[in-house]
């Protein structure tokens, strides 16, 4: 496709059963959005019927539109293509958690943790969004990873309301059905999905945040964080106690009572993971790689030498001399400016700024790049604690690197979880840039 009505189709993002959702600029202004277009599966249409799914979709739209809350995405754009079917228009935001955690299809098999206080902040503002969803009689029925997009100043926004239950009135199709998705969805749903209320939202909200500070979904087993982790006391274990009853009676009644009981969470003293082993004489046995490359699937695996979830099969055991403008590695060789931008930039931004670092002789270098995925693994640290300097206060977030994924999108590492992903080149990252030490400064 090449436009949806007025605007232009750069790509498509992904497809469900019901829609798909494209990336897109609006016209004159170029702004990026993100449209989702009604585009049904032959199957779902037989069975629901089209009259009936257009109604759906506009009713989701409806919904969207009203929404005036900062964690929940906004429609603000209405109306049909070139062939009739109804579209909306949505901000366009990059991640989402799905791909944070590394969840996929296989959906039981472990995904990536979150550090927990990264969990307490995407938690609270869960539950914030609930809380005004069921006050407005809104019940999502489908919190899970992929549902809660993550915007590029870390803040969540929860999308797709197809299935919602809004004021009684909900999506229905046959009688087997299932509303939600399996894992994160409480036993009363998958009974009767047309009669829950709010606490079912609330379920499925605390298996996400299980998920995200274990890598595990809870199913049958023990709740007891305590036992696999110091940094976690007895209130964490009553806390998903309570929140993961089958029950519903059983649980949190309402999103500003499971908010309330989240924010008296604390976390031990400690990094909560056995420190990394004895640094001394331990290097690289050769220089990273430098050059960019294009690649994608197990040839970058094999390229950035990172296991399923993405993350280091041979972590680096720094050696680092701190000084005012940049950070010298001797494990690596390399050296790092010690700020990144100022400000996160898009990947052609990114090459703009190490241009102005050269031309400006930054450190008194003029060999200034973007580093590799091999180059920024380095920099990930071992456990829950943190290694590269802060700087101002905070710590390094998500860099861009050099190397590429196709046309439209660019590899970057996420500091916050220790992992190498993909983004589009129009998100936005902060750049650190790199050289190698035994390239000499301007003399």
């Amino acid at each position: 496709m090449k436009r949806i009505g007025r605007y232009e189709v750069i790509r498509r993002l992904g497809k469900g059963g019901m829609g798909s959702v494209y990336k897109a600029l609006t016209p004159v202004i170029d702004k990026v959005v993100a449209i989702k277009l009604l585009d049904p599966a032959e199957l779902l249409e037989d069975v629901v019927g089209a009259a009936r799914l257009r109604e759906i979709f506009t009713f989701e739209a409806r919904t969207m539109a009203s929404f005036n809350q900062p964690f929940l995405v906004t429609a603000y754009d209405f109306a049909e293509d070139q062939q009739g079917r109804p579209y909306f228009v949505m901000e366009y935001i990059c991640n989402n958690l799905g791909d944070m955690i590394g969840e996929t299809f296989r959906i039981e098999e472990d995904s990536r943790v979150i550090r927990a206080p990264k969990v307490l902040h995407y938690g609270r503002q869960i539950l914030k969004a609930l809380d005004f969803l069921h006050h407005n009689a809104i019940i999502h029925r489908d919190i899970k990873p992929q549902n809660i997009l993550v915007t590029d100043d870390d803040r969540i926004k929860i999308c797709d309301f197809g299935m919602a239950l809004v004021k009684g009135i909900a999506f229905s199709g046959p009688d087997n059905m299932q509303i939600g998705s399996p894992c994160y969805t409480p036993p009363e749903q998958r009974k009767n999905p047309g009669e829950v209320d709010g606490r079912a939202d609330l379920y499925s909200a605390a298996v996400l945040m299980y998920r995200m500070l274990t890598g595990k979904l809870p199913g049958m087993q023990s709740f007891s964080l305590s036992l696999i982790n110091p940094l976690y006391d007895q209130a964490w274990d009553d806390f998903f106690a309570s929140a993961l009853q089958w029950h519903p009676a059983a649980r949190f009644q309402t999103a500003g009572e499971m908010l309330a009981a989240l924010e008296h969470l604390r976390l031990r003293e400690g990094c909560g993971l056995p420190g990394p082993p004895d640094k001394s004489g331990q290097n690289t046995s050769a220089p990273l790689r430098s050059e960019p490359a294009n690649v994608g699937g197990r040839q970058a695996r094999a390229l950035f030498a990172v296991n399923e979830l993405y993350r280091p099969l041979h972590p680096v055991f720094n050696q680092l001399e701190v000084s005012a403008a940049v950070v010298f590695d001797r494990a690596t060789n390399l050296v790092w400016q010690r700020q990144p931008s100022r400000y996160p930039v898009t990947f052609t931004e990114a090459f703009e700024l190490v241009v102005g670092l050269n031309e400006n002789t930054f450190g008194g270098r003029r060999l200034w790049r973007l580093p590799t995925v091999n180059e920024l693994l380095t920099l990930l640290p071992e456990g829950d604690c943190e290694m590269f300097p802060r700087v101002g206060g905070q710590p390094l977030k998500w860099l861009w690197s050099c190397d590429r994924h196709g046309r439209h999108e660019s590899w970057y590492v996420n500091m916050d979880m220790g992992f190498c992903g993909v983004q589009d080149i129009n998100c936005l990252n902060q750049v650190l840039a790199v050289a190698r030490a035994d390239c000499p400064p301007k003399g």
